[in-house]
């Protein structure tokens, strides 16, 4: 998971907390996200892709200024638009990855270190593809928190070993801080982009609870859950519109 918000960086501190909890909980209330298989909103995520990564060097320029790869489509893959007052404002592919459906960016670039745990029977979220559009957000630095609460919520569906975020090192404090993530590789070349991507690992069970208990606006009820991730390759040209539930779960 990563983009070119550079406000991402910045983690609450402990006495803000409870107002931060407070502000994207009310933002919610004007979010609503969409899964996405087709049609015009297919096309919007992937020009917000490109435009974002052009912008911050994870890639080169695209003559169609879409930015899509070979991992839209498997059937693993689950790819959001996160929409403001309907309006588009960042975007998240999501693999659920097993030793039945292996197939991932993750798996692809760190294939010795995912593909013996896979055979172990663990599970990961693999999560990639983030990208936003700073320029629209409501508030600085609120859109990787509306975004990443989509691998929180497939998280709580799945209950996977853990989430994958390949991101660039530098924006890994982040996500450490958030989410207690772990660092697991170096950076290296990874695939489809330009730029050099660490593989981060957020564990589950214990740590997200805590992670939900800090932060309730990553909580989802089972509708919520189901409606994002019961089926991810139905053959669609309108996108299934999924309304946040934290307000009621917390």
């Amino acid at each position: 998971m990563d983009n070119n918000n550079r406000k991402a960086g910045s983690a609450p501190a402990a006495d803000g907390v409870s107002s931060l909890n407070r502000s994207i909980l009310q933002m919610l209330d004007h979010v609503e996200y969409r899964l996405v298989t087709g049609g015009e909103d297919l096309e919007a995520i992937y020009r917000l892709r490109y435009q974002s990564y052009l912008q911050s060097g994870m890639c080169g320029p695209i003559e169609s200024g879409l930015f899509e790869d070979r991992w839209d489509d498997l059937p693993n893959s689950y790819r959001f638009g996160v929409y403001y007052d309907g309006q588009l404002v960042s975007t998240l592919r999501l693999h659920y990855i097993s030793a039945d459906h292996p197939n991932s960016p993750s798996v692809d670039a760190y294939p010795e270190i995912l593909l013996p745990r896979l055979a172990r029977g663990e599970t990961f979220i693999d999560g990639t593809r983030f990208a936003t559009d700073p320029a629209n957000a409501p508030s600085p630095g609120v859109l990787p928190f509306l975004t990443l609460r989509l691998g929180m919520v497939a998280a709580c569906y799945f209950n996977p070993t853990a989430v994958l975020t390949p991101v660039k090192v530098e924006h890994g404090a982040y996500y450490a801080r958030i989410f207690h993530a772990i660092q697991k590789t170096e950076g290296k070349v990874f695939p489809g982009v330009l730029a050099s991507i660490a593989l981060f690992e957020i564990p589950s069970g214990e740590n997200l609870r805590r992670t939900l208990d800090r932060f309730p606006f990553f909580k989802s009820m089972p509708t919520e859950q189901r409606l994002m991730f019961s089926n991810p390759a139905i053959n669609r040209l309108t996108p299934r519109v999924i309304v946040p539930t934290a307000k009621f779960a917390a």
